[in-house]
């Protein structure tokens, strides 16, 4: 069973090589992803479909800034990053909402999530001060 888990927004502060890096991952696992029910997207119809238009848009962008390091296209692509960086956080919040009652969706979405931590079981010794331990040792010697 999977427990609940948050998606992280670290794509919000990260290089564009990096945030393209992310941002692509999620663009295949949100395109025509069966195992993504239709009726996440119902409350917000126009979300995935502006996300993926507009990430299909900085894909191009990237490419021919990368290639031919165009001043253009370089501040096309800083101008495209915010925007998308928005549609994230919305479809970040709309897929976590969703994850209540399927967590398998936080998996499959192509986001970052936070790792579980657990803390190793502990045996319930008490702990002594220093004050204890030398009452019982006055205690013990013999006068």
């Amino acid at each position: 069973m999977i427990r609940y888990c948050r998606i992280l927004r670290t794509y919000r502060c990260k290089s564009p090589s990096r945030f393209y890096n992310i941002m692509l991952r999620v663009w295949k696992c949100l395109t025509d992803n069966p195992r993504i029910p239709g009726s996440i997207w119902a409350a917000h119809p126009e979300l995935l479909p502006l996300f993926l238009t507009l990430a299909a848009k900085y894909h191009e962008v990237y490419q021919r800034a990368s290639l031919y390091s165009s001043r253009l296209d370089i501040a096309e692509r800083e101008m495209l990053q915010p925007e998308l960086i928005d549609y994230m956080d919305e479809i970040a919040s709309v897929l976590e909402a969703a994850a209540v009652r399927n967590p398998e969706i936080l998996v499959i979405s192509g986001f970052d999530l936070t790792k579980e931590r657990r803390n190793p079981t502990r045996a319930n010794v008490p702990h002594k001060t220093s004050e204890d331990s030398d009452v019982q040792d006055t205690e013990q010697t013999p006068s």
